[in-house]
């Protein structure tokens, strides 16, 4: 519960109280009508009456209606601008976690569960704050005022509403209780269907190349299915509510009427009629009750629905981040240097290590290469070094500081990383090239056309419609594979960063796009150090330095020379690549 009101504000605070106002408004005019009700009564019974003296209470009963029903309004009003404002701030917080998240807590929160509870859930909070709200603060004052104007009327009257609640409750009991499981279930269904329909959206072309719709269907069937049980059991219980509890309220008025005419026909002929506005009124009063529980039966489901996503909400908002800000503050000291001591890593639950005993130092202007198999460990040394993830065992330090001891954002502006499948932004090219610190708010137009002419990007985008203005579709999905590449290393060439980081950011370039960029960004960034992942051996083979990386260890060290002949994994790879494409290596 401190978590959820972490959320509610002090302005908040007095809206609610003037809601909870409001609904008191609300019961107090609903439990005075059955009152004026009992003095109509009274007045036709009174000698002397006359319909006048009728009318009058029936005005006030009209009155007291219209005031009930402005309280109504207005208190909807304001719960559903309540219910808005907090939905929106928890979607705030849970996308503000969502990005501290490091690689570890991506993979064990699913991305489809992440869109779900940020969309889904969170709207379930919304609808029964804003629909919900006014009934919960409502329905119980209205059974506990209508409650203690009918005790002691008349004992026989009491208990027939006695056991008619007691069975109500057995009822509402039972079901809830199987109830709130399955709805939990449904929840997770839910996202199982988002994972399946957004793998099925994002491959699409794959699906089409493999004519696999009739897998694909199959698939989705399987958990849509899933879902449909889940959520037909759910609804097949709680549809019981609404026929149960409109059978007990008319059960309700036959009993009340039934014992009515046995206390009313025992009675003294003078006291009859005084016995029939009793009963009028106690039913009145008893529906009022049996109404109350009807109302908080509504919104029972919705509760149940809502405590379940604010469950999983919570689940995120209290995880705990692994990646934290180091203590110290970013110094001038920019050197570019890199190094390894002693470095091993496992991924998370992989049950072995990915790198084992890493020892390298790399100096600024210094162009290193990592090689070997797939799956051998060369993007996991890239991924320690902007601490997508941290090493198990050593230390990673950048211009001789801990990586651990950097404030996240200091680190990695140090860093121009081009990821191994290119990501594009939906927006314009600009906006893709100059994105985030040193990007967007900082650089010029001039200074993108600058790190696109280097990334090898500018003729293809001025020979588009709008040049750097035209759209960037969703993922980059209206440009080719090399141009996603040109497009990403121009994003990272933008920032003139101390160290690029190249996760295997060549492999769609043909050989002369690979080597006219990696000749221009030479010139233009000579000073700083460039670690390459690489597959082509015609792509690393200028560098300072290779490391061959095999199961996790570096089996080689040197120039592509040395390599050559002293390295006999390299050796193999380079004869594989040689033979492929002769003396175009």
């Amino acid at each position: 519960m401190k978590l959820f009101f972490k959320f509610m504000n002090k302005k908040d605070n007095i809206v609610l109280v003037f809601i909870l106002v409001l609904a008191l408004v609300q019961v107090w005019m609903d439990i005075a009508i059955p009152g004026c009700m009992d003095d109509i009564t009274k007045m036709i019974k009174t000698p002397g009456s006359t319909v006048s003296d009728v009318t009058g209470s029936g005005l006030i009963m009209l009155g007291m209606a219209f005031i009930s029903l402005v309280g109504a309004i207005a208190s909807t009003f304001l719960s559903s601008r309540v219910g808005a404002v907090f939905a929106m701030r928890i979607r705030g917080a849970v996308f503000d976690k969502t990005m501290d998240f490091s690689m570890e807590e991506m993979n064990r929160f699913r991305t489809s569960s992440l869109i779900t509870r940020c969309t889904n859930d969170v709207t379930k909070i919304q609808v029964v704050f804003s629909a919900g709200l006014i009934l919960l603060l409502k329905a119980p004052l209205e059974a506990v005022w209508a409650v203690s104007r009918i005790y002691g009327k008349n004992w026989v009257w009491t208990l027939t509403v006695c056991i008619v609640f007691v069975i109500v409750l057995a009822f509402i009991f039972i079901v809830a209780k199987v109830v709130r499981s399955k709805i939990f279930e449904a929840q997770k269904q839910v996202d199982n269907v988002n994972r399946v329909n957004r793998e099925h959206l994002s491959g699409i072309r794959v699906i089409h190349a493999f004519n696999a719709f009739d897998y694909q269907e199959e698939r989705f069937g399987e958990v849509n299915e899933s879902l449909f049980k889940a959520s037909r059991s759910v609804d097949r219980r709680t549809g019981l509510f609404a026929p149960f509890m409109t059978s007990m309220m008319n059960l309700l008025n036959v009993l009340i009427y039934f014992v009515g005419a046995f206390v009313i026909s025992g009675a003294a002929s003078g006291d009859r009629l005084q016995l029939f506005s009793d009963m009028v009124t106690f039913s009145s009063y008893a529906v009022l009750v049996m109404s109350a529980f009807v109302q908080l039966l509504l919104i029972y489901i919705g509760i149940v629905k809502a405590m379940a996503s604010w469950d999983r909400i919570s689940e995120v908002l209290k995880s705990d981040i692994s990646i934290q800000d180091g203590a110290d503050e970013q110094e001038d000291k920019k050197d570019g240097s890199i190094v390894f001591e002693n470095v091993s890593f496992e991924y998370p639950g992989a049950g072995g290590y990915a790198l084992k005993d890493i020892n390298l130092s790399i100096k600024k202007g210094q162009t290193v290469a990592f090689i070997g198999a797939t799956g051998s460990g060369k993007t996991s040394i890239l991924n320690l070094i902007p601490r997508f993830y941290d090493a198990t065992k050593g230390r990673v330090l950048v211009d001789g500081k801990d990586v651990r001891d950097y404030k996240l954002r200091d680190l990695r502006n140090k860093l121009g990383y081009i990821p191994q499948k290119s990501m594009l932004f939906s927006g314009t090219i600009s906006d893709n090239i100059a994105y985030g610190d040193n990007g967007r708010f900082q650089a010029t137009l001039t200074e993108i056309k600058k790190a696109s002419e280097v990334g090898q990007a500018r003729e293809f985008i001025e020979k588009k419609e709008g040049g750097y203005d035209a759209k960037v579709a969703e993922g980059g999905k209206n440009f080719s594979g090399g141009q996603k590449q040109r497009l990403t290393i121009s994003r990272a060439i933008c920032r003139d960063p101390e160290i690029y980081l190249f996760d295997d950011s060549f492999s769609a370039l043909d050989f002369k796009t690979d080597r006219m960029l990696r000749d221009r960004l030479k010139e233009v960034a000579a000073d700083a150090t460039v670690l390459i992942v690489a597959q082509r051996i015609g792509t690393i083979m200028g560098a300072d330095c290779i490391y061959v990386i095999d199961k996790g260890q570096i089996v080689g060290a040197g120039k592509h020379d040395e390599l050559l002949s002293s390295c006999p994994i390299y050796q193999e790879i380079a004869s594989s690549q040689m033979m492929e494409r002769g003396a175009a290596v």
